[in-house]
């Protein structure tokens, strides 16, 4: 019996290596921030790339928002503990949070690849703004200011 825990064990863990991937960070970060696009509407405006790191509570996305990973899964209705929870909400599915049930090296190489998509996600969001800003004024017939911002160019 014991071989058979020990296989089991071993596939469950191969199975949870395969989601720490720079792709699949992509794919989850872009389920949460599409969540966060329906749920907290200019969300991008409020994150620092610069300080962003998903493994410090209060650095992360949800912390950054909210003050705290913890206070953030709440506010932002990722946990609800009503009686009738949202189903399919996970902060690991929405990139908030590492693959869980890993090594801490696993864990520390997804949050790496967390941490860049975020600041991708950021950057793109913060980029259309200001291209729909700048389309906005030039409707109106105004001079826009076509040089955006050194933080929504990403760096």
């Amino acid at each position: 019996m014991q071989p058979l825990r020990t296989h089991f064990r071993q596939w469950i863990e191969a199975r949870r290596l395969r989601r720490i991937t720079p792709e699949q960070a992509w794919q989850r970060v872009a389920r949460g921030a599409d969540y966060l696009d329906e749920e907290h509407p200019g969300w991008h405006q409020h994150i620092d790339p610069e300080t962003l790191e998903l493994s410090e509570g209060s650095c992360c996305v949800l912390g950054q928002l909210h003050g705290d990973f913890r206070l953030g899964l709440a506010r932002a209705s990722v946990l609800d503990m009503s009686s009738a929870p949202r189903a399919n909400l996970s902060p690991v599915d929405l990139g908030f949070l590492c693959v869980q049930g890993v090594a801490e090296v696993w864990q520390a190489q997804d949050y790496r690849n967390l941490n860049q998509a975020w600041q991708d996600a950021v950057a793109r969001r913060s980029q259309a703004q200001w291209l729909t800003e700048v389309l906005g004024q030039l409707r109106e017939g105004a001079v826009p200011n076509t040089t955006p911002e050194p933080a929504r160019l990403g760096g």
